[in-house]
């Protein structure tokens, strides 16, 4: 988005403003103010235009019928003529569309944000729209021009500079009370990107030379996170949840409707004022500024103004408002937060009452944005209402999602429109004379007693008097007695709901009946990007649009309302858990709104639920389950499963209460599958059936998967039992597959499910050592029973000989301890080895230890978490030598360790089956007599040394070749017991085992066998792989075995862009 200065030149006067240039827009656009100001000739066009918004929706209002020609205009150094349309615009007076860009032909360069003629070579710098109110917008002076000439001299009430602005210290100043007892939030600092924290540091420096923010010592924190904007710029945003919930509530009271119709008797002409920054203008209480702290990377800091997301903003504002215009109040002007009213019956008193408040306002310093206020008009838009000499009537865009209800084509979509119609018929004189010819619509035909449905997807014969019952119904839901004029006094109800391709909203009130009747109804199809969403925050997006549309109904009232949704997990938002960015966006806006939400089933819902199926909107794919949060402290994804009152899910239950075969005969209407195989296909009693089983269409297939997994009395069992449950019954194409499928991505499955067959990952072998005690492995036994002091044996082992010795102590030594103890009992026999195996004890992940194996020049070998198999030789040498002391060791077991000297004698003696040859003549030469000598045979006494030579080194040979065959052998039986399993790369999701992880939990027998998932930041070999584990999980090493992981087979990964 690009802005830039422009000059224009008319007959009388000239005007400077910013322009916006929109490569997007078909036409040059002026407003009619500034048109007017100009005193240019307004030609009529060839033909009306009607213009789409920046979202893309059609704006409302009249359609643009006017333009003015060759209007001299300068930018910069160009010069140049240029025609514009005249129409009504916000944020800029000037729009530049294509038709300058081709004229002008200016070069943009979106990377150094620069505007250049190639001719002049002339470059401004790009600035942004703002698209927030709170961010400011400091275009400095408004040309006197863009005003009406009796009220210019008050162009300085208009300016945003000075706007943005520290408000000086007033009478009224925010006090914010924390509820007594309340437990004070803690401060908490969120990680941010270098693009985020350069921007940080850019609020920071600005606010801090406003004067809006200061250092802070506060022992609270709110944190700072950021969302994007459209134009993928950022939006800081602070998360005062916290805050606001031990906050108590400003009970100011706001105006009511009827006060306005009162300010509104004998009014012909009207004037609103919009106020800039309103929040921003009213400061802290200096005792409380240190609750408003936030921390971030550069510091902590609080503000002296109110910012946004702070609780009772709008009856702070309010009560200073009043303050300043009071002797005004309801003597042709209404107020409503930062909006302004000014009413009168002529023009002459108008001016003058429209003057004072300007006056007002100067003193206040109080500043108004001039695209957003109306002047002199004899019609505005205000509250929702359309103000007018006649009265007040409803704002028609209010009714306009309802009078545009497209006409139903369906059997389905007709249902729902009478469903919506029902609501309201003891309101509706006449309703079952009204609607017979649509009800006619729906009944069945047929000969005798059998009556066949029409065939789904079939059009609906519409005739002319249906198209009039359907006007007429439409006619009755907008205009009284069933719309009814809100009431500030009495609490409201909001119904909202989404469906895949639209969301709607209700806002009701009781009559003095109690009877429940609309006060205004909200309707609007998501955009392609909201389409991707998940459902829930499909749901949030609803809320979030009603309090938007009705907030000068709602915001600061100080009555408590209702929103009724049918999704569950919308209670997140209010609650203070880690949240995304837009999410905690939302949750900010929620907090300003004192609502409690509440849950029925979707079928209850038939208000919110038609106007979010409108036909109009239909034909859009079915969302996608998507995850809501992630758990701080397992780091579990937790899926959107809304909830019904008696087992916490918003999933139909497929049973007779439910009536949930009326949902699945409207399922019918439009299946693509019965539209293209009917004749494979029997009816019977409005049900389709294929070989005598129950025909499920594709909108139903995922509720009728939940029944038959989810659902307490099905179990969660596994793909064969759910594909035998549901096939005894059921049947789609596909249906096995698709079972296969939701099964195996079922996330509470493979969260409490154990792995059951062969563990995964296939034995992987290290290089062979060439000679003895060149590669050594070491682990401890114990703790034991007491003998002569000693607790513990050190087992070191050499993986090329098999010798092993056994030491005695008394406790596991430190770091050091264990250097002394390697010096005194191996280094003295066999020297320097080339690498050493071991687990991850404290005494082999030490510094020390790492830099004494240095010293030695050799290599630390440690084991993956919780996997010992990768000490396997060692884990082996252990199990015999315990094997040995359980022979000899008394009933006590307090003198294993006499033993000791026997076991290592008897073990370096014994021939070893990967080597065929005992320790001791591999690593001397000969065999040790370990009992009295028996006769043998014997050499001539003279043999030479270089003979002897000789037979070492071919026994070494001879030791290498079987201990690499062993160790093939030993692979091939070992793999016998494992699988190879899922291919993991980095990046991958997986689940990590809980069977050597302590989760604090009452009972490990009913906690989860796996938590997760968690990401693979790293491939250490085929069967080792390094997680990315939270914090909340602690010192645990992030390497683990493939045995230990399972691979993530939900939707998370996709969601997760």
């Amino acid at each position: 988005m690009i802005v830039v200065p422009i000059c224009l030149s008319g007959l009388e006067n000239r005007a400077t403003c910013k322009a916006f240039v929109d490569c997007g827009c078909s036409r040059n656009i002026i407003t009619p103010e500034l048109a007017g100001a100009l005193k240019c000739q307004q030609m009529a066009l060839d033909s009306p235009i009607a213009f789409s918004q920046l979202d893309g929706s059609v704006a409302t209002g009249e359609v643009s019928t006017k333009e003015i020609r060759e209007v001299p205009c300068k930018i910069g150094k160009w010069e140049g003529r240029i025609s514009f349309v005249i129409a009504p615009i916000a944020t800029y007076h000037v729009i530049l569309g294509i038709p300058w860009l081709e004229q002008a032909n200016p070069e943009v360069d979106w990377r150094g944000k620069s505007l250049a003629f190639k001719e002049q070579q002339t470059q401004w710098e790009i600035s942004k729209i703002a698209e927030e109110e709170d961010e400011g917008d400091e275009e400095g002076e408004i040309d006197p021009l863009l005003l009406p000439p009796e009220y210019r001299d008050f162009v300085d009430v208009f300016n945003q500079k000075e706007a943005s602005k520290l408000p000086p210290k007033r009478n009224i100043e925010v006090e914010i009370e924390i509820t007594p007892g309340a437990n004070l939030p803690k401060p908490k600092v969120y990680p941010m990107s270098v693009q985020e924290k350069e921007e940080l540091r850019k609020y920071i420096d600005k606010n801090l030379a406003r004067g809006f923010i200061k250092p802070s010592n506060s022992p609270l924190g709110a944190p700072v996170l950021f969302r994007r904007k459209k134009d993928n710029s950022l939006r800081l945003c602070i998360d005062y949840r916290n805050l606001n919930a031990i906050t108590k509530d400003n009970k100011y009271p706001m105006p009511l409707v009827k006060d306005l119709i009162t300010v509104l008797k004998k009014g012909s002409i009207f004037t609103k004022l919009d106020l800039i920054e309103a929040y921003h203008k009213l400061r802290i209480k200096p005792e409380d500024t240190w609750k408003t702290a936030f921390s971030c990377a550069f510091g902590h800091f609080e503000y002296k103004i109110l910012p946004f997301g702070l609780k009772n903003g709008g009856g702070c504002f309010m009560q200073l408002i009043n303050e300043i215009l009071h002797p005004l109040l309801y003597r042709g002007v209404f107020i409503f937060l930062d909006d302004i009213l000014i009413v009168t019956e002529d023009k002459e008193k108008h001016v003058k009452l429209v003057r004072e408040v300007l006056q007002r306002l100067r003193e206040a310093k109080l500043y108004a944005k001039l695209s957003k206020c109306e002047f002199n008009k004899t019609q505005i838009d205000f509250l929702g209402y359309r103000i007018s000499p006649e009265g007040l009537a409803m704002d028609p865009a209010k009714v306009s999602d309802v009078k545009e209800w497209g006409v139903p084509q369906t059997r389905r979509q007709l249902q729902s429109f009478l469903g919506f119609a029902n609501f309201y018929r003891s309101f509706i004189k006449g309703f079952a004379q009204i609607t017979a010819p649509l009800t006619e619509l729906l009944k069945t035909k047929g000969k005798g007693e059998t009556a066949k449905v029409k065939a789904p997807g079939a059009k609906l014969s519409w005739t002319p008097e249906c198209q009039k019952a359907f006007e007429t119904l439409k006619e009755c839901f907008t205009e009284g007695p069933i719309l009814k004029h809100p009431d500030i006094r009495s609490p409201f109800i909001i119904h909202c709901d989404a469906s895949d391709c639209a969301y709607g909203a209700v806002l009701l009130q009781k009559d003095q009946n109690g009877n429940l009747k609309p006060c205004g109804y909200l309707s609007r199809k998501f955009s392609e990007t909201e389409k991707c969403w998940p459902i829930w925050e499909k749901e949030a997006l609803a809320i979030l649009k009603a309090l938007e549309c009705w907030r000068h109904f709602l915001e600061g009232s100080g009555i408590p309302f209702e929103i009724w949704s049918d999704h569950k997990n919308l209670q997140y938002l209010k609650s203070p858990r880690k949240l995304s960015p837009k999410q905690i966006r939302w949750a900010q806006y929620f907090s300003r709104f004192d609502f409690q939400l509440k849950f029925f089933q979707g079928k209850q819902n038939v208000l919110a639920d038609a106007l979010s199926r409108m036909p109009q909107h239909e034909g859009i794919p079915t969302a996608k389950e998507g995850t809501i949060f992630s758990d701080k402290q397992w780091g579990l994804a937790v899926r959107t499963r809304a909830q019904t009152q008696k087992e916490n899910t918003a999933m139909v239950e497929l049973d007779g209460k439910d009536n949930w075969g009326n949902e699945l005969k409207q399922s019918y209407e439009g299946d693509q599958w019965i539209a293209s195989n009917a004749e494979q296909g029997e009816q019977k009693g409005g049900f389709w059936f294929v070989n005598k089983k129950l025909y499920i269409p594709a909108t139903l297939r995922i509720k009728i998967l939940h029944r038959f997994h989810n659902n307490q009395s099905a179990g969660h069992t596994g793909i064969t039992k759910t594909t035998k449950a549901i096939a005894k019954h059921c049947w789609w194409p596909g249906m096995r597959k698709d079972i296969k499928n939701y099964v195996v991505q079922c996330d509470d499955c493979a969260r409490n499910k154990s792995r059951g067959g062969k563990p995964m990952g296939l034995l992987q072998t290290v290089a062979e050592p060439t000679r003895p005690w060149e590669c050594v492995a070491m682990d401890f036994v114990g703790e034991l029973p007491v003998s002569k002091g000693h607790r513990y044996i050190w087992t070191v082992l050499d993986l090329f000989s098999k010798q092993a010795h056994f030491i005695a102590l008394t406790k596991l030594p430190s770091a050091e301890k264990l250097a002394e103890l390697y010096i005194n009992h191996i280094y003295k026999l066999h020297g320097c080895p080339s690498r050493v195996v071991s687990d991850r004890g404290v005494q082999f992940t030490a510094k020390f230890w790492e830099k004494f194996l240095e010293m030695l020049g050799a290599e630390r070998s440690l084991s993956s978490a919780f996997h010992p198999m990768t000490n396997g030789a060692v884990e082996r040498t252990q199990q015999t030598l315990e094997q040995f002391l359980r022979m000899y060791s008394n009933m006590r077991q307090n003198d294993w360790s006499r033993w000791l000297a026997f076991a290592e004698l008897a073990f370096n003696s014994t021939i070893h089956s990967a080597t065929n040859k005992t320790p001791f003549e591999v690593v001397y030469g000969y065999e040790i007599q370990p009992l009295p000598q028996l006769p043998r045979w014997t050499e001539n006494e003279g043999t030479e040394a270089g003979k002897w030579k000789a037979q070492m080194m071919e026994c070494w040979s001879q030791v290498t070749a079987s201990l690499k065959e062993a160790h093939k052998k030993y692979k091939v039986f070992a793999d016998r017991k494992r699988v190879e399993g899922d291919k993991l790369e980095k990046g991958d999701l997986v689940w990590l085992s809980t069977q050597n992880i302590k989760l604090g939990l009452p009972s490990k027998k009913l906690g989860p066998k796996y938590i997760g998932p968690f990401r693979i930041q790293g491939v250490i070999n085929e069967v080792t792989f390094q997680l990315a584990l939270p914090k909340s999980l602690g010192k645990i090493h992030p390497v683990f075995h493939r045995s230990l992981l399972k691979k993530y087979m939900g939707t998370l990964d996709k969601m997760d862009t």
